[in-house]
């Protein structure tokens, strides 16, 4: 995999002395194979997958994602033996490959992206036995999963690009001042006071599945404070998201799943606070998980917060809400 890219660039640096009548053409890349939010573990046999090298993948992987009501996996791992990694398998989209060798001194991490298809990133551990193995894993596993939520939001990208809603990305373009793929079968249902709703036209009206962007003006560095994030997205949504009976409306839970915040200075649209919780709906039996993103824009001095929230009633909400977030990741200004 490190080895590809050397090769690679011997090959490259060959074609500079190649005549300018030759034309050379650049090779497609398969598009990655796997379920969603899915990631292949290859071991050299069942007793690697079952005991601490399996062990302590699908303890990272497949914690439980933060703010969602019911349990769900933040990622599934499934498993092959060594010996099944054929072309097919080689395409998935995360791919780990564990190898345990006796005899090697010091441990071996290669890593590649976008190796045998796109999206995807692949890294192999070789190790002289597992424990050492683990010890490299814990290592590498939050960068892996920088790579592989990537690859997630990529996925849904693909999608979303080629059949965009191009109406609703200029409206969104010419009042907030960033561009945003807008997936066809979403639209804007509320615009008003520098305010826009843009919602799921879902085949099921028990599935909501909303964006909202507000902007505010951003006056120093507390404004971007957890305390006020908060205090502010309440507002907000008190006053345009109501419930299904007077006096209802929707607030953030606080007590039981009380918000997340994360610092993303290489966030792809500039330095943002991303918080992540459940919200609720004030004097009703209604809640969803939620993701939102603050953004400082600085042509405008401009604080822009985009948000994606779900409702859909016992049923599973992980891979919706990540659509939302990958929608929200194309933010460019």
């Amino acid at each position: 995999m490190k080895i590809i890219r050397v090769l690679t660039l011997v090959f490259a640096l060959s074609a500079m002395f190649v005549s300018c009548s030759e034309k050379t053409v650049q090779q497609r890349k398969d598009r990655s194979v796997g379920g969603s939010s899915e990631i292949l573990l290859v071991t050299q046999n069942e007793e690697q997958w079952n005991g601490s090298i399996g062990e302590a993948v699908r303890g990272y992987f497949e914690m439980e994602q933060y703010g969602l009501p019911q349990p769900e996996k933040t990622y599934k791992v499934v498993n092959i033996n060594m010996s099944a990694l054929n072309d097919m398998f080689k395409k998935h989209r995360n791919l780990i490959i564990a190898e345990i060798n006796s005899e090697l001194p010091n441990p071996v991490i290669e890593s590649e992206n976008d190796w045998m298809s796109s999206p995807q990133y692949a890294m192999k551990i070789k190790a002289k036995d597992a424990e050492t193995w683990i010890k490299v894993f814990d290592s590498q596993k939050d960068k892996l999963k920088t790579f592989f939520d990537e690859n997630e939001r990529q996925r849904f990208m693909n999608f979303f690009r080629p059949n965009a809603n191009t109406d609703a990305m200029n409206k969104v373009k010419n009042t907030f001042g960033f561009s945003m793929v807008v997936p066809k079968d979403f639209c804007i249902s509320v615009d008003r006071n520098n305010y826009m709703s843009i919602t799921k036209d879902a085949e099921t009206k028990e599935l909501l599945m909303n964006l909202i962007i507000y902007e505010l003006p951003y006056k120093n560095e507390s404004d971007l404070s957890e305390t006020r994030l908060v205090q502010v997205r309440d507002s907000i949504v008190k006053k345009y998201i109501s419930g299904p009976t007077d006096g209802s409306y929707m607030i953030t839970e606080l007590e039981f799943v009380p918000p997340v915040f994360t610092v993303l200075p290489d966030f792809p649209a500039g330095y943002a606070v991303e918080m992540r919780g459940m919200w609720n709906i004030h004097k009703e039996f209604m809640a969803g998980p939620f993701v939102s993103y603050t953004i400082v824009n600085p042509e405008r001095n401009k604080l822009i917060t985009v948000e994606g929230f779900v409702y859909y009633p016992n049923k599973e909400k992980r891979d919706f809400l990540k659509q939302l977030e990958s929608m929200i990741y194309s933010i460019r200004f």
